[in-house]
């Protein structure tokens, strides 16, 4: 797989994400994430400034939306911006809903203060075709990190290599998953009426080791803790029926990373694009007891930690046109509810002596779902943080079914988690 700087390793996922975001097709495709700090706040030149400094260490940032630099580079009057709000809360939907400050380069940083003496917020947030979640973590660390980049381009991890039986095993067991795709799939709506359009974020942050002691408890992971919890916010908050249909029920839509397996986020370069596949996660909807659930998730999602099936669905996916690739995309997405992701960061950040106190994940929003949870761990925080069009009647109460999941997946924990949404 190619695609380190400015190379995009999928081309045809790209550009079917690109084509994604159209006029009225109720998309939106930004990701991103929000510091809060603690500390004097910034002067809007001093960020400008800052990010300025960092630009050299992030060429990613100097592409435009279709992978081409074409110009002087980018103008930071137009992507580092400014936002003052009276309530820390109401920042996170502003944040969502934001424009892109260059269509060209759809990719901005906020500073965002004003509702408390001595603490302000700082967002990045970029367009999907720009960068996919892992290199998105990347980003993030080259912008805020405290330790500031020893240089543009790090070594990239190494590349998994398989010999000939496991290539075999690989492309078996990844068209033995892709036969599912051409059953029928459930026309049930996942929403009751249209779409707002209007995004509000609902989000809670607990200790990262409530998830872990958890998932050792039950002998899997913490992404498997993750989805349990998710499927007990989306049965919660299910008005029209589509996790009550049995076998024709929606599951869980799961990124599986593409990038050079072994390698870490520090390790590799924030490439161009995305590098990344959709696999349906079955949930067993019926399974009323959350920690018997999430045993069996951990069973499910065994199986996309095996190297051979990640290559072979990367070596699947990049032989497609964006026409298959869109294709293939519809029908991942028409056995989908909802998708989610988790992305890991063990770094300080920071700006100007000031350092940081929370990390909050931005998701996109699809407009084949109602919402969307991103789950980040940061150092020894685990923020779950749900992006949902207005029109969901419990858009603000998502990360409190999760939590309320978790309780009961982690029963010994009991005090309770800050949270973020109007």
């Amino acid at each position: 797989m190619s695609g380190t700087g400015g190379v995009a390793a999928y081309p045809a996922v790209d550009e079917v994400i690109r084509a994604m975001e159209g006029p009225d097709q109720g998309h939106y495709l930004h990701i991103g994430a929000v510091l809060e700090l603690e500390g004097p706040v910034p002067e809007l030149a001093a960020v400008r400034e800052h990010v300025r400094g960092r630009l050299p260490f992030l060429p990613l940032l100097s592409l435009s939306v279709t992978g081409d630099a074409g110009d002087e580079g980018p103008d930071l009057g137009r992507h580092v911006r400014e936002l003052r709000v009276e309530r820390r809360e109401t920042a996170y939907d502003a944040l969502l809903n934001a424009a892109a400050p260059c269509p060209r380069r759809p990719w901005g940083v906020w500073l965002v203060h004003g509702y408390e003496e001595n603490r302000f917020l700082l967002c990045y947030r970029g367009h999907h075709a720009l960068h996919d979640g892992v290199s998105l973590a990347w980003v993030m660390q080259r912008l805020f990190r405290t330790r500031p980049p020893a240089e543009a381009v790090p070594p990239a991890g190494g590349s998994y290599a398989p010999d000939l039986s496991a290539r075999i095993g690989g492309h078996a067991r990844n068209a033995l998953e892709s036969v599912r795709l051409f059953l029928p799939a459930s026309r049930r709506p996942l929403l009751e009426g249209p779409r707002k359009g209007r995004r509000v974020l609902s989000a809670v942050t607990v200790p990262v080791s409530r998830l872990r002691t958890a998932a050792a408890g039950l002998g899997c992971s913490v992404l498997d803790i993750h989805l349990s919890a998710l499927s007990y916010a989306a049965q919660r908050t299910d008005t029209t029926g589509w996790t009550r249909e049995g076998p024709r029920a929606r599951g869980i839509g799961l990124p599986i990373a593409l990038g050079p397996v072994g390698s870490s986020t520090a390790a590799c370069p924030a490439y161009a694009g995305n590098r990344f596949s959709v696999a349906v996660v079955d949930v067993p909807w019926e399974e009323a007891d959350l920690r018997r659930r999430a045993r069996l998730l951990s069973r499910r999602t065994a199986r996309y930690k095996d190297p051979a099936l990640r290559w072979a669905k990367g070596d699947a996916l990049v032989r497609l046109d964006a026409r298959r690739t869109r294709s293939l995309s519809e029908r991942v997405f028409a056995r989908c509810g909802v998708q989610t992701t988790v992305l890991t960061q063990t770094a300080d950040f920071g700006l100007g002596g000031c350092r940081a106190l929370s990390l909050t994940g931005l998701n996109c929003l699809p407009a084949h779902f109602p919402y969307q949870p991103v789950l980040t761990i940061w150092r020894s925080q685990a923020t779950c943080a749900f992006t949902a069009d207005a029109a969901v009647p419990a858009a603000r109460e998502l990360a409190g079914y999760w939590h309320e999941a978790l309780d009961r997946l982690a029963p010994e924990a009991t005090a309770p988690a800050p949270s973020v949404g109007g």
